[in-house]
């Protein structure tokens, strides 16, 4: 009879150990249920602080919501990608309207937007990334990020993966979408979000108001003068790009769960 091997055990624990963390926050099953739909989960947020309350956060919604113009769930471009979404939210248990409030802040729903970092399409996916997302999900077709279905599909489980690793925290998700896990860690492990993914975080929860969500617009709030957007990073977005820094963290990360 053969004599087990003590150290063999741990080397093997620790394996099984270490693979069940990849799939918990690589590919994998997809994720689970949060506690809450919509908004933070605070009670498990990292150490460190979104924003949400900033004043750079205020003038991020009043500028969002000036921007609006016509768009809403009646809009061609929204309808042209409506049973994609639909797919998206139920397959990774999202809103529908956090998946369009993605779309708009990222491409306008352009398909063919391209960043100046190179991000494609609506949700605006690095090509590495994609290309890592299409093993994930499976994808069985070409992966093309100018493809509106893949693109949404890809892009829905990406985000869905970076709402389960923080805890169920859409704001955090979100500054991780643009930035990147590693950079947030980072962040929230020093003096929180900066203002950029503050930026960022603010602008897609404000625009799922558009397609149905449940967040309201500011009541009274003064817009800031021309300058001052421009100097926040918040001019107008075409084809996923602005004239500030916003958008440029994003880096093409084969491994985005981090």
């Amino acid at each position: 009879m053969l004599r087990s091997n003590p150290t063999a055990r741990i080397v093997a624990l620790t394996a099984c150990v270490a693979l069940a963390a990849a799939l918990a926050l690589g590919c994998g099953a997809p994720p689970k249920k949060t506690s809450k739909a919509h908004g933070p989960a605070t009670s498990s947020r990292p150490q460190g602080d979104d924003g949400t309350d900033s004043e750079v956060a205020a003038r991020a919604q009043a500028a969002t919501v000036a921007r609006r113009g016509t768009w809403s769930l009646d809009d061609e471009k929204v309808r042209a990608v409506s049973k994609y979404v639909e797919q998206a939210a139920r397959d990774n248990r999202l809103r529908e309207d956090f998946i369009y409030g993605i779309i708009w802040v990222e491409s306008r729903f352009n398909p063919e937007a391209v960043s100046p970092v190179g991000a494609r399409g609506l949700m605006q996916l690095m090509p590495k990334t994609a290309e890592y997302l299409a093993e994930c999900i499976d994808w069985r077709g070409r992966v093309d990020s100018f493809d509106p279905e893949f693109n949404i599909v890809a892009g829905s489980y990406y985000i869905a993966r970076l709402v389960a690793q923080f805890g169920g925290d859409e704001e955090v998700a979100l500054a991780a979408y643009n930035a990147g896990p590693t950079n947030v860690n980072r962040w929230l492990r020093g003096d929180g979000l900066p203002k950029v993914s503050i930026e960022y975080h603010t602008m897609v929860q404000t625009a799922r108001w558009f397609f149905g969500g449940a967040a309201t617009p500011p009541a009274k709030t003064a817009l800031p003068a021309a300058d001052e957007l421009d100097r926040l990073g918040l001019a107008i977005l075409i084809a996923g790009l602005s004239e500030g820094e916003f958008g440029l963290q994003r880096t093409d990360d084969p491994t985005p769960f981090q």
